[in-house]
């Protein structure tokens, strides 16, 4: 249903899909090849996660208009379907959508992630509150994973 709403874009290596920090307008399917999904730490860009075919990257960003919480950027050459906030809205508009299933389908998929994003912060938050010695201590490379979660999503999980 993504795939078939947007443009398809080859994209060389190195391309900033999403700058954390930035607005964006469009969210992206990746088709072929791997993107990186990178976050500022105590001032240094961290790699948080390698996502490849099938990964839906920016779909909150591009939805509601607030910045991308990390950068997601391509590591080879690769594939997206580059997908307009217009389009999107198009989508998730049963009265203007021919395809009521496909706003169905994607509300159900972003719950999942969200989900699953809740479940990892409530390990995090278990794991900071239960181990000796480090009582109240994230680990900001585990919430930042967290965080990254609700803004690339892998299709599979």
């Amino acid at each position: 249903m993504l795939v078939q709403a947007g443009r398809m874009r080859t994209m060389p290596a190195l391309s900033l899909l999403c700058q954390e920090g930035q607005v964006t307008d469009l969210c992206f399917v990746v088709t072929a090849g791997n993107v990186e999904i990178a976050k500022t730490i105590a001032g240094k860009s961290r790699a948080l996660s390698t996502l490849g075919p099938g990964s839906i990257l920016a779909l909150m960003a591009a939805l509601d208009g607030a910045p991308c919480s990390v950068s997601m950027r391509t590591l080879a050459d690769a594939t997206v379907v580059e997908i307009t906030r217009d389009c999107l809205l198009g989508l998730l508009d049963v009265n203007q959508n021919s395809n009521p299933t496909a706003a169905h389908q994607l509300a159900l998929l972003g719950i999942r992630h969200l989900r699953g994003a809740t479940d990892d912060l409530a390990r995090a938050l278990c794991h900071a509150i239960g181990s000796p010695g480090q009582e109240g201590h994230f680990d900001p490379l585990e919430l930042a994973r967290v965080q990254a979660r609700t803004n690339a999503w892998v299709t599979a999980d």
